[in-house]
C-alpha cells in the first residue's frame, strides 16, 4: 500500500483510491460475493481511517444515480440485504451499522454530506466493510432495476470514475 506519512500517520492516496475502486469493481464483474471483496481489499484499509470506506459509499450513490434511482421507485431496505447480500449474516450492532452504511449511500446520492467521523468513531476500523457490503447491496440492486448485466454496469461505474479495469 502507497501511503502520505505525517508524524508517522498513515494516509490513503490517490492511488490507493484507484486501487480499492479496481479491486471492487473487478470482483464485483466476476461475480465475487461480498466477503471475498472484503478479503481482496483489506489490505488498503488505513488502521483509524474510514478509508476505503468513503470510496465504497460515493461508488454506491453513483450507481443510484447512475440508474435514476427516485422516491416513486422506492428500495425497501430489509429486501435489499436479503436479496443482493444474502451471503453476509448480520447480528446485533452489526444491523444498525450495515443499516448506516446502506443509508448514508441513499443520503449522498440525494445532496447530503455525512459526517463520518463523528457516526463511525466506536466503529472506525470496521466502517469501510460495512461501506464496501453496502455498496455490493445498492450496485446488485441497481443492475437489476436497469436490467442492465453487472458486467455492464460495473464498466459504466468505472468509466464515470476514470478508472480501467480489466
Amino acid at each position: 500500500m502507497r501511503s502520505n506519512s505525517v508524524v508517522g500517520v498513515k494516509r490513503p492516496t490517490d492511488e490507493d483510491r484507484v486501487e480499492a475502486l479496481q479491486r471492487f469493481l473487478v470482483g464485483l464483474a466476476r461475480d465475487d460475493d461480498a466477503n471475498q471483496l472484503s478479503s481482496t481489499i483489506a489490505d488498503l484499509h488505513v488502521r483509524n481511517n474510514t478509508f476505503p470506506g468513503e470510496v465504497f459509499l460515493e461508488l454506491a450513490a453513483d450507481a443510484l444515480d447512475l440508474v435514476g434511482t427516485a422516491h416513486a421507485d422506492a428500495v425497501a431496505y430489509r429486501e435489499l440485504l436479503s436479496r443482493h447480500l444474502p451471503e453476509v449474516e448480520f447480528r446485533g450492532k452489526q444491523h444498525r451499522r450495515i443499516q448506516y452504511a446502506v443509508l448514508t449511500a441513499f443520503a449522498v446520492r440525494g445532496g447530503l454530506e455525512p459526517d463520518l467521523l463523528d457516526e463511525v468513531t466506536y466503529w472506525i476500523d470496521q466502517y469501510w466493510q460495512y461501506a464496501l457490503f453496502a455498496a455490493v447491496a445498492v450496485v446488485r440492486e441497481c443492475a437489476e432495476r436497469s436490467g442492465t448485466p453487472i458486467e455492464a454496469l460495473v464498466a459504466e461505474l468505472a468509466k464515470r470514475s476514470t478508472i480501467e479495469i480489466s
